[in-house]
């Protein structure tokens, strides 16, 4: 019966029986199945006969209800846009079209609230939308005229006023036909009245017709498919394959069915049936308007994207004009790599809808990924501005400022993207992966296993809470992440690396390599499989084969110097023939000065060579490598440096690729220091030290690396160190370089323990490395200090995890790089009691080497 008044009301609102509208929606908002769409009722029932304050009362009532409905929030945008509240009217039209792009009076009327705030191409821009979305809206060709008659284009007013004139022309004619009365027993208007509601985002209210036409004809192919269709917008994924499976058996045997089975078929997770549907559909109608978008964007998702390509490529031959073609050709582009096409055809949709949010967004993104940042946070901001309640917007702009290095600002940015749809398992992934990169693990957890809740079906967000779990050391439940992301996805090259990556971290070397040589047979040009094999082979020895899998860190995003774009050929290693060679830093400080031992090779060979480091390292390598030109900088994409060395260099290598060049085998490792410390530095410092009092000087680093470089298992907590510290004899002296001031004083005032400290040893790397020299040795874990107490010859006992990273090897007590270092390493994951027990004996003994 209540369902019945609201259908009666409707029409009667389309008559202009206002009194008779407001009282059938006052009656049936009494049910409460049908509240909200009676409130709603009543609300432009009353907002047409003037009484706004009532209006706007009865639609926030029927929000309160049911928030999730297009057309509620449209019509709330009317009343506040006569009363005239315009940014509010703005608000409720954006909400409106978040849950309906497709709605075309929502465009309408979205583009006279930006008209009355003066925002004339906006507005412009929101009528142009309404009328690609319904060619036939007279009103919206009106307006469009208007605002262009404002703005000057008196040639395109002309032509939207006559095109208005002709389509009221038409509804003139049309309106008798429209004026037959209501007649609820028969199913056909039945489903077409669904269907309106449908089209007007709601879906609840379109499957109540759909079943009330359904009882009047069970078989009827119009009704189960309108059915199927509000069913997939509520989430009733199985109730709408059952509709859609029931109309195709009952007759419906017409595209715009196959089209529903497909999209049912998809959502229910069955995707080769219906990739088979869509085909269908396109053989029946090979014009189809809707289909071949779809299917390009199930394509991309499946990451065929050659095919999805070629889908979306010939429905652009039939209709050039379509935004969302062009966009879903920028994804495939863009998912291959060619990210000049797909920016033209972001552009090219924004050109023909610059409303078009997600080409915004996508357009961000592919500037992001060409190293464009500057632009990239432009893109971004400017789809905020399109709509600052999108959650695509501060999406985008979260990834551009993550991009530049902007975390604080990012995590924000991700915030207000979550809050705006705190269920979108994206944010959530990416506002993890943020907090990693931040060194925040335990907070990056609580977002990603949200995520993982969201979507337990997405094998990549299973992955990637794996990856956080091994970060954290919980690798149970990682390898049980991995397993369940495998049975979903079987073939996934990502998962499969990072779990060899683990097998091989826990021990078991072979299986680990048997992982990632299966992971490069699914995917021979995935850069990040080769990579990690080339790390595996590093890590066992094999030096030759692991260089040229360390190469492909060249082509990842995070390479310092993929966009540097440096003016000079890349040196391959052939005869230098005196040319002069710029050498350009990458990674850590670590790193630098890790690969920096090949650096007096390249001299040997070069003519001249121009050495790129880090400020911190400045000093010290002028002194360590005087034929050498150093130039410190920071790290920039600028290059324009380059043109003022003189004489300039010929060619240009990476730091980390010498080794391919000169250590491609153990024998190839001198092991031989290769920096030197200021001597009068060194100097001061042992006047320092011997200030101490008697007993040996230990430099002491306990803390290694960020989170996803493995900070947890790295890591000693000062506490843990009890026993090594309270050796007789030792004299403790902080060389870390994270600011552990606070962490010292607690242990010294709960132990009366004091480890030394000079911040200005730490503040300046050129005078740790003095005080590294002026030592008796010193005591760290996998970290920096590692390369430089090797570099500079200084013996030094290293604790090392189980499972330690590639440069530490996989076994053994030796380090290739460094002569003076040795490794005692974790006998289990995560005890160190064997280690420190070790390092005692060692200590006590003066046992260093």
């Amino acid at each position: 019966m209540a369902l019945d008044q609201v259908l009666r009301a409707r029409h009667c609102l389309s008559l202009d029986r206002l009194e008779e509208a407001e009282a059938l929606a006052r009656e049936a908002a009494r049910d409460a199945a049908s509240a909200p769409e009676a409130l709603h009722l009543l609300g432009v029932a009353l907002y047409r006969r003037g009484r706004l304050d009532e209006a706007e009362a009865a639609l926030r009532r029927a929000l309160e209800r049911d928030a999730d409905v297009a057309a509620f929030h449209h019509d709330l945008g009317n009343v506040l846009q006569d009363r005239g509240k315009h940014a509010d009217a703005v608000r409720a039209y954006r909400r409106a079209l978040r849950l309906q792009p497709q709605l075309a009076e929502a465009w309408n009327d979205l583009g006279t609230a930006r008209y009355a705030r003066g925002e004339l191409e906006a507005a412009v821009e929101c009528y142009q939308h309404a009328v690609r979305l319904r060619g036939d809206h007279a009103v919206a060709h009106a307006n469009l005229g208007a605002v262009y008659r404002k703005i000057g284009l008196l040639r395109e007013a002309r032509r939207a006023l006559q095109r208005e004139l002709l389509l009221r022309a038409k509804a003139a004619l049309a309106r008798p036909f429209a004026r037959r009365g209501l007649d609820l027993t028969s199913p056909a208007t039945l489903a077409k009245l669904g269907e309106r509601q449908l089209e007007a985002g709601n879906a609840r209210h379109a499957a109540a017709i759909a079943r009330r036409a359904l009882e009047l004809a069970p078989r009827e192919p119009r009704a189960l498919r309108l059915l199927s269709a509000a069913s997939l917008r509520l989430g009733r994924v199985d109730e709408a394959l059952e509709a859609a499976q029931a109309a195709r058996a009952n007759g419906g045997a017409d595209a715009d069915s196959a089209l529903q089975l497909a999209r049912a078929l998809h959502r229910a997770g069955r995707i080769d049936e219906a990739l088979a549907a869509y085909d269908e559909v396109l053989q029946r109608a090979p014009g189809h308007a809707d289909a071949p978008a779809e299917l390009g964007g199930l394509l991309i998702q499946r990451r065929d994207w050659a095919r999805a390509e070629a889908v979306v490529r010939r429905a652009l031959q039939r209709r050039p004009g379509r935004p969302d073609l062009h966009l879903l050709l920028g994804d495939a582009r863009h998912r291959q790599k060619a990210l000049d096409e797909a920016e033209a055809a972001y552009r090219r949709a924004l050109e023909l809808d610059a409303q078009l949010i997600a080409a915004q967004v996508r357009l961000s993104d592919v500037l992001r990924d060409s190293g464009r940042l500057d632009e990239a946070l432009a893109a971004a901001r400017r789809a905020v501005e399109l709509d600052d309640e999108s959650p695509l917007g501060h999406f985008a702009l979260a990834m551009a400022q993550r991009a530049k290095g902007r975390m604080d600002a990012a995590l924000q940015s991700f915030e207000t993207a979550r809050a705006r749809d705190p269920e979108r398992a994206q944010t959530l992934q990416q506002l993890a992966l943020a907090l990693r990169e931040m060194d925040r693990l335990e907070e990056a957890l609580a977002p990603m296993r949200a995520a993982a809740r969201l979507r337990p079906g997405d094998a990549r967000l299973l992955s990637d809470l794996g990856m956080l779990l091994a970060d954290t050391m919980r690798y149970d439940e990682a390898r049980e992440c991995y397993r369940r992301a495998l049975e979903i996805a079987p073939d996934d090259p990502d998962t499969i690396q990072r779990l060899g990556l683990l097998v091989d971290h826990l021990g078991d070397a072979a299986q680990g390599e048997a992982l990632l040589l299966r992971a490069m047979a699914l995917a021979p040009q995935d850069d990040h499989v080769h990579y990690n094999l080339g790390l595996h082979r590093l890590k066992h020895g094999r030096f030759a084969e692991g260089w040229e899998g360390y190469e492909r860190r060249r082509k990842f995003d995070s390479f310092i110097g993929r966009f540097r774009d440096m003016p000079l050929p890349e040196w391959d290693g052939a005869p230098l023939g005196g040319r002069g060679v710029l050498v350009m830093p990458e990674q850590g400080l670590g790193d630098e000065i890790m690969f920096g031992s090949c650096v007096p090779e390249v001299v040997q060979r070069a003519g001249h060579v121009y050495l790129e480091c880090d400020a911190k390292l400045e000093a010290l390598f002028r002194r360590s490598f005087p034929r050498s030109r150093v130039v410190s900088r920071q790290r920039t994409l600028a290059n324009d440096w380059i043109n003022r060395l003189e004489p300039r260099p010929e060619l240009q290598i990476s730091a980390g690729s010498l080794a391919l060049r000169f250590r491609r085998s153990l024998g190839d490792f001198p092991g031989t220091p290769f920096l030197e410390a200021d001597a009068q530095s060194v100097a001061a410092w042992r006047a320092k030290l011997e200030k101490l009092g008697p007993g040996a000087k230990i430099g002491l680093s306990w803390r290694g690396g960020v989170g996803y470089t493995g900070k947890t298992r790295r890591s000693v907590p000062l506490e843990r160190l009890l026993p090594v510290l309270r050796l007789p004899g030792m004299q403790f002296v902080n060389l870390q370089y994270t600011d552990v001031r606070q962490e010292m004083r607690e242990l010294e005032a709960r132990h009366s323990i004091r480890i030394h400290h000079w911040q200005e040893a730490i503040d300046d790397y050129d005078q740790t490395a003095a005080l590294v020299c002026a030592l008796d040795g010193v005591l760290t874990v996998c970290t920096a200090i590692v390369h430089l107490s090797g570099a500079l010859g200084q013996r030094a006992l290293v604790m090392v995890p189980f499972g330690a990273d590639w440069r530490y090897g996989g076994a053994g007590e030796r380090m290739p790089w460094y002569g003076s270092v040795r490794l005692l390493r974790q006998q289990r994951v995560g005890d160190w009691a064997d280690v420190l027990r070790e390092v005692s004996r060692r200590l006590a003994a003066g046992a260093w080497q």
